[in-house]
């Protein structure tokens, strides 16, 4: 080989060892594909769970036969070729599998195969605008009903509406007696080696001061009304789904509604306060899947709060319509 040859390789054999892998962003999230093994195919729906410093965890799920049947493996970052692979028992059978360009496809057994694509799922209610007589708590622009506790907003995006929460938190100004529907648009920050309440936290005061768990639950399990969409300390979601190596421990589930950090989310709420005054009823939808029917809370007039828990966790197109 001449000194030319030489010379023209070593721009490519340099980029080769510099290779960076896939980022953690780029490979979380949820997937949809195929599943099929010996006991026959489906259409799976998956979520992969970046779990920190190049590691993952699959949890696939899929209905055969009427029944749902789940599935979970490990994933690494290997850290010589920088190739996402994914290895454990699917079925009882040996599976393994890889990531490449949004995709991971591998083998289940001898003759099975998993082949599934990222999606990003998008809640119906995302980007609601407000309705007429609405009180706009934030839109990024205005801040006249809502009060950072520190008196400083930061990180304002100007071009989608958001902001950072705000040291100390925030607060609504307007007192809030009765009936009312909220919307609410958050943004969770990736913390992939933070476990439980260290993940994306924040939280969404009711006027009554009942907590609707802001948190990033993607896959994730924390204790009872810990998770995103709990009511704190007081009541899970109605759609927790368990993971497989966690059956039979106190926590073992986490939210279905829940979507990967770093993607924008939406809680729904009505609260209708009950004849006497002194009790009201919730109903939360979570990405547009209801979390919550018509659970009893003790009434009280107050004002929203969302909570600073030191987490970069982002806020936009919050607002609250007052029921007469």
């Amino acid at each position: 080989m001449n000194i030319s040859n030489v010379v023209l390789l070593l721009p490519v054999l340099t980029a080769f060892a510099i290779a960076k892998p896939p980022t953690e962003e780029s490979v979380q999230g949820l997937y949809e594909g195929s599943w099929k093994d010996a006991a026959g195919s489906a259409d799976t729906e998956v979520r992969v769970v970046a779990m920190g410093k190049g590691t993952f965890k699959l949890l696939a799920r899929r209905k055969l036969d009427g029944k749902i049947v789940r599935a979970e493996i490990d994933g690494k970052t290997d850290a010589k070729s920088r190739a996402v692979t994914f290895w454990g028992s699917i079925s009882g059978a040996d599976s393994k599998a890889s990531y490449k360009d949004g995709a991971i496809s591998g083998t289940i057994g001898k003759k099975g195969s998993l082949s599934i694509k990222r999606i990003e799922r998008t809640p119906p209610s995302l980007g609601k605008k407000p309705p007429a007589g609405a009180i706009v708590l934030i839109d990024g622009k205005n801040f006249d009903d809502m009060k950072a506790r520190s008196g400083e907003w930061i990180h304002i995006d100007k071009k989608d509406g958001s902001i950072q929460v705000p040291k100390g938190g925030m607060n609504s100004v307007k007192k809030i007696e009765g009936d009312y529907d909220a919307h609410v648009e958050f943004n969770c920050n990736l913390r992939s080696t933070a476990r439980g309440q260290g993940r994306g936290n924040s939280g969404f005061y009711l006027a009554n001061r009942n907590e609707i768990q802001v948190l990033d639950s993607f896959g994730a399990v924390t204790y009872l009304g810990g998770g995103c969409g709990g009511l704190y300390k007081y009541k899970n979601p109605d759609v927790m789904e368990p993971i497989p190596s966690l059956v039979g421990k106190k926590d073992a589930t986490f939210n279905f509604a829940s979507l990967p950090p770093l993607q924008w989310q939406a809680y729904d709420v009505e609260y209708r306060v009950q004849k006497g005054g002194k009790k009201a009823l919730m109903t939360a939808h979570h990405n547009g899947i209801k979390i919550h029917d018509k659970v009893e809370l003790n009434h009280k007039a107050g004002t929203f709060h969302f909570q600073d828990h030191g987490n970069p966790v982002r806020y936009r197109n919050i607002w609250v319509l007052e029921k007469k």
